[in-house]
């Protein structure tokens, strides 16, 4: 079978028709499609009904995950992905998703039950409120809000005589009931609510390990559950069993391949495999990874080099530039290197959409990789921006700064443009999380530490500070040998 100009022509029009900036919610208008699971290996473990704790940062598939969980039958597809998990098996609702409507528990509905000046207990009664609440949509009643549970939630007795009940009921059935919560870096805009709140729901989720039957599961960022000012005896068992949500280098592609392949160019996708004698599975094969695009780094690297030439650069000595299959995990890592399938597929999407005549025989070029970059990069510090507002206003000032440097430098910069106080002074004046828990923490050594926690700086071995291209590139700081910024 060959493959013809037309084939690569309608391949990177797929990939350029792809949405750029997509994002997941558990329900609702941005809740995961079929065509849109892929189920790598190494997420058993974050499926699985018996992990409680799953962390990832943002654009690693919380949301996505928690949606496919709550959707009978997407659930019912990725059980072919997982059969040990007996996914099939489950009852699955929500217990907090950052989101308004029948099925959802957001910041306004725990608000009416846990007012502004509570402590912890009355926290607690609310996550246990939500327990009850899931329970009681599990028996086939109408979802109602979780205000309505609060006396039972309050008193010990009722609770657990109805909690034990429907485990009975369960048990008795072989089924198990999983409670999701997802989104909980939305539950509140100050650091002491949110860790008052936080501090209670692990609470009751390690209570909860009394019923067998019953299990919650939450999506967590990795800096909430490691906020060091929570203070519970069981909260280092909680952590060490909590599994991270990572994606390799191998299910990137393999996740990259899977939508080409169902996507409107499937059939030039399958010309194009069988030139190059790698088969064709349908979707069924794909989501159980019964295909070697899903595990065979080397046919996958042969993949890439059609796609897109096997080097960075043309010419004899192009190898030195580095490889097209390499060189995107190599720059889309964040200070951990971890690469999401967010920003992988950002950078695809966007060098396919680079150069108004591309050649012929290729579906992208490496300029239009290193374009792509720029989109990723620019994606990704918006969507850092979503969850720290106050990100872009830290990051601006560094622009123009050659990395790495030593951190007087860095520090010099703020200090010159007042960075931390404005920090402080936005985030009060629009009642949003600062970067710095403490008042007294305020300063630019902290803010440092603060950029660190979430993977956008980190201090090399010779002690100078440095900042992955991930968002190097879209906050405009240089690098020498670099891509250049937007």
């Amino acid at each position: 079978m060959t493959t013809t100009n037309k084939d690569f022509v309608a391949l990177r029009d797929e990939l350029a028709s792809w949405p750029a900036e997509s994002s997941s919610d558990a329900h609702g208008v941005q809740a995961p499609a079929e065509r849109e699971v892929y189920a790598p290996a190494t997420h058993s473990a974050a499926l699985d009904p018996a992990s409680t704790i799953v962390q990832g940062s943002r654009g690693t598939g919380k949301s996505f995950w928690a949606g496919v969980l709550g959707d009978p039958s997407l659930r019912a597809a990725t059980a072919k992905a997982y059969p040990r998990l007996g996914l099939d098996q489950l009852d699955v609702r929500f217990g907090y998703t950052g989101l308004a409507g029948p099925e959802g528990v957001d910041k306004e509905k725990l608000d009416e039950c846990v007012s502004p000046r509570a402590a912890i207990d009355e926290a607690r009664v609310f996550w246990w409120a939500t327990i009850l609440r899931a329970i009681d949509s599990s028996v086939g009643r109408t979802a109602r809000r979780p205000k309505e549970f609060l006396d039972v939630a309050a008193n010990i007795e009722q609770r657990e005589a109805m909690i034990t009940a429907h485990a009975r009921r369960l048990q008795a059935h072989g089924s198990t009931l999983l409670i999701v919560y997802d989104a909980l870096d939305t539950l509140a805009s100050s650091w002491k609510r949110r860790r008052m709140l936080t501090l209670a729901l692990l609470e009751v989720v390690w209570a909860m390990r009394a019923w067998r039957a019953i299990r919650p599961k939450l999506f967590l960022r990795p800096d909430q559950l490691e906020d060091e000012s929570l203070r519970f005896v069981e909260l280092p068992k909680l952590r060490t069993g909590a599994v991270r949500l990572t994606w390799s280098g191998t299910d990137l592609y393999a996740l990259f391949f899977a939508r080409l392949s169902t996507g409107h160019a499937a059939d030039s996708f399958k010309r194009l495999l069988a030139s190059l004698s790698l088969p064709w599975v349908p979707y069924d094969q794909i989501l159980a990874r019964q295909w070697p695009l899903a595990h065979d780094e080397q046919s996958q690297r042969r993949l890439m080099a059609a796609l897109a030439g096997a080097h960075m650069a043309p010419g004899p000595h192009g190898h030195k530039k580095g490889n097209t299959y390499d060189w995107p995990l190599k720059h889309l890592g964040d200070a951990f290197d971890e690469v999401t399938p967010r920003s992988f597929l950002s950078l695809s999407i966007g060098a396919a959409k680079y150069g108004e005549s591309p050649p012929e025989d290729r579906v992208i070029t490496p300029e239009g990789i290193r374009h792509g970059l720029r989109a990723a990069s620019k994606m990704r510090v918006d969507q850092l921006h979503d969850e720290f507002p106050w990100i872009k206003g830290v990051l601006a000032p560094l622009a123009g700064l050659l990395l790495p440097c030593d951190e007087k430098e860095v520090f010099k910069v703020w200090k010159k443009a007042k960075t931390v106080s404005e920090a402080v002074e936005s985030a009060k004046r629009h009642g949003y999380l600062p970067p710095f828990p403490e008042q007294e923490d305020a300063d630019e050594r902290n803010l440092y530490m603060a950029l660190k926690r979430i993977g956008v700086m980190f201090r090399r071995q010779d002690e100078r500070l440095d900042m992955p291209d991930l968002f190097r590139v879209a906050a405009k700081l240089l690098k020498k040998g670099g891509t250049a910024p937007l």
